[in-house]
C-alpha cells in the first residue's frame, strides 16, 4: 500500500462553486414560559447535511437488547427488525439555561438538532435576547418546532431506515475505557470503541465534548461496515490536537457519520484505506497551527492511491485554513479511484474546494456546493488532475455533474496536469454545471464541458463572508438544469430528487 504524504500545490486552476442553501424560520406561537415573544422572521445560516437514502445514520435502536461478550468490549445486538430514527430529528436535551454563553451554547444546539443548520447570526442574537429578557429554553424550543421551517424539514424527511448492524457499542464522555462498552456502560473515547468493534458493529457516540485525536483501525467487510455515528447529529464534537489530522482512519469498509470535528490540525478526517464513506460531518475551523508546509492539508482526504472507492457524501466543510494563505490545503481530496463526492458543502478553504490528484480515475463529483475558496493567486473550486505519485497515471471516468460553482475569485472548474504532462483521458465527463463569478470558469485539456450554464445562480442570499441562504429562487437559472446520470436520490436535507420536472443543479433540491 502506497501512501500519499504530500499534497498539490502551486496548481493553476478553474473552480467549481457549490453552495450552500439555508432554510427559513419564522418564529410564531404562545411562549410556554408564560411571556409573548415577537414574531420574527430571522436571516439564514448554511444548512448541515442530511444522510441520503443509503447512509442515514443510525441513533439507537427500538427493539431490546441483549448483550453478547466479546473481546475486551461487551456488545449489544438487536434483531434485524429494529429501526434507527432520523437522527436530524431528535431533539436536544436542554436544561434550563442562564444567559451569556450558555445561552447562546443551548440556542445554538436548538438550531443544529431542530433544524439541521448552524445559526445565522441575526437568529442568534435575536433568541438570546430572548432568553436574557427571560423566555426559558424550553420556551424557545416550542418557537422551534412551531416554526414553518421545523415542520418543513418534517414533511420531506425521509422514513426511518433499518440499523444494517448486528453489533452495537456505546461511547460517551462520562464513560471508561475501563467499561465493557455497553449502552449502560460505555466506553470513554471512539479509539476504545474502535479497537473491540468487530464487522457488522455500529458504535454509537453520544453527545459531547470529546478532546484529543481519534484513530480507527479495525476493518469491517463487504458485508458488514464498522459505522462510528454521532447519535444527534454534531452532537458528538472531536476537538483535536497538535498539527496533523484530528480523526486517522486505516480500517476498510468504515463509515465516519454525523460528527462535528475542529482543531489546530492541517487535516480533519485522514483516510488511508478502502471501501469508506464520510458523510454528514461537520468539519472546520482547522488552523494549521504546524503552518503552510510541503505537506498540505484538508477537511477530509482519501490519502492513499493505491486504495479505492472513498465517499464523500452529505458534509459541511469551511474554514480550512485561511483563504489565500496555502496552496496545498484543501477541502475535500481524494487521491484514489472510484468513489462519490456530492451533496457536500465545501467554502473559505486556502486553495481548493474540491481536488482530484494522483490516481482518482472513476470519481463521481456531483451535486456540490462550494463557494469563496482560494483567492486570485491560488486554488478555486474545483481541479481535477494528475501529478506527482505514482506516475503514469491518465486520468480517466471522472465524472462532474449538476455543481453550482460560484465567486471562487480565480477558477471554477479545471483539468490540469502537472508540469505540463499529457495525464488526461477523453472518458471523462463535465457536464450541466453552473460556474460563475471566476476568472476562468471552465478549463478543459481533453474534450469540452457540456451544459454549462454562466449565469448568477439567484441564491435567496449570498453572504460569503458569514452565513447565508443558498437555496434557489424560483427564477433561477440552475432549476431543473441538472441531469438524472451520476445525481444523488436525495439531496443534501434528504429531499428526494428530482422534486420539480428534473433535477436541480447545486447541493440543494428546491423546486
Amino acid at each position: 500500500m502506497k501512501r500519499i504524504v504530500t499534497f498539490a500545490s502551486n496548481v493553476h486552476a478553474s473552480a467549481l462553486l457549490c453552495c450552500s442553501a439555508a432554510v427559513l424560520l419564522t418564529a410564531c406561537g404562545a411562549d410556554t414560559s408564560g411571556s409573548k415573544t415577537d414574531t420574527a422572521t430571522l436571516s439564514h445560516g448554511v444548512q448541515s447535511a442530511n444522510a441520503s437514502e443509503a447512509t442515514v445514520a443510525a441513533a439507537g435502536q427500538t427493539a431490546a437488547l441483549t448483550e453478547e461478550s466479546a473481546g475486551t468490549g461487551a456488545f449489544e445486538h438487536a434483531s434485524a427488525t429494529a429501526t434507527a430514527p432520523q437522527t436530524t430529528r431528535l431533539l436536544a436535551t436542554i436544561s434550563s439555561a442562564t444567559t451569556g454563553t450558555n445561552a447562546t451554547a443551548q440556542v445554538t444546539d436548538l438550531y443544529r438538532t431542530l433544524l439541521n443548520r448552524e445559526p445565522d447570526s441575526g437568529g442568534l442574537q435575536f433568541w438570546v435576547q430572548q432568553v436574557n429578557a427571560g423566555l426559558s429554553i424550553d420556551g424557545v424550543k416550542n418557537e422551534f418546532l412551531n416554526s414553518a421551517e421545523y415542520k418543513n424539514l418534517q414533511a420531506t424527511a425521509p422514513a426511518p431506515v433499518a440499523d444494517p448492524s448486528a453489533y452495537h457499542l456505546y461511547v460517551a464522555t462520562t464513560g471508561s475505557d475501563s467499561n465493557s462498552g455497553t449502552k449502560a456502560a460505555p466506553f470513554k473515547t471512539i479509539t476504545k470503541a474502535a479497537s473491540v468493534a468487530k464487522a457488522s458493529t455500529t458504535v454509537h457516540v453520544a453527545a459531547g465534548t470529546y478532546n484529543g485525536n481519534v484513530s480507527t483501525k479495525t476493518s469491517g467487510s463487504a458485508s458488514g461496515k464498522i459505522r462510528f455515528v454521532s447519535d444527534t447529529k454534531w452532537g458528538a464534537k472531536i476537538v483535536g490536537t497538535g498539527s496533523e489530522a484530528m480523526w486517522t482512519n486505516n480500517g476498510n469498509y468504515v463509515e465516519i457519520n454525523g460528527f462535528d470535528i475542529t482543531g489546530p490540525g492541517r487535516l480533519g478526517i485522514l483516510n488511508y484505506a478502502s471501501n469508506t464513506l464520510v458523510a454528514n460531518n461537520h468539519i472546520h475551523n482547522l488552523t494549521l497551527s504546524g503552518g503552510c508546509t510541503g505537506d498540505g492539508g484538508a477537511g477530509v482526504v482519501n490519502a492513499t492511491y493505491g486504495s479505492t472507492n472513498g465517499d464523500m457524501i452529505g458534509n459541511v466543510v469551511h474554514d480550512i485554513g485561511k483563504p489565500g494563505g496555502c496552496n496545498g490545503v484543501q477541502g475535500l481530496y481524494s487521491s484514489n479511484t472510484g468513489g462519490t463526492i456530492a451533496n457536500n458543502v465545501v467554502y473559505r478553504v486556502s486553495s481548493f474546494g474540491i481536488h482530484l490528484w494522483h490516481a482518482a480515475s472513476g470519481t463521481t463529483i456531483a451535486n456540490n456546493t462550494v463557494f469563496a475558496n482560494g483567492s486570485a493567486g491560488m486554488g478555486g473550486g474545483i481541479v481535477i488532475g494528475v501529478g506527482d505519485s505514482p506516475g503514469g497515471v491518465l486520468l480517466n471516468n471522472v465524472k462532474v455533474l449538476n455543481n453550482i460553482v460560484y465567486n471562487n475569485p480565480r477558477g471554477g472548474i479545471q483539468q490540469y496536469c502537472y508540469s505540463g504532462a499529457t495525464c488526461i483521458g477523453t472518458g471523462n465527463v463535465v457536464s450541466n454545471n453552473l460556474v460563475y463569478g471566476s476568472s476562468t470558469n471552465v478549463g478543459m485539456l481533453k474534450g469540452s464541458a457540456t451544459g454549462t450554464i454562466s449565469a448568477d445562480p439567484k441564491f435567496v442570499s449570498y453572504n460569503p463572508t458569514a452565513t447565508g441562504d443558498y437555496r434557489l429562487q424560483s427564477g433561477s437559472p440552475a432549476v431543473n438544469k441538472g441531469i438524472a446520470s451520476g445525481a444523488p436520490a436525495v439531496d443534501i436535507l434528504g429531499v428526494a430528487r428530482p422534486k420539480g420536472g428534473a433535477f436541480d443543479i447545486g447541493a440543494y433540491e428546491s423546486f
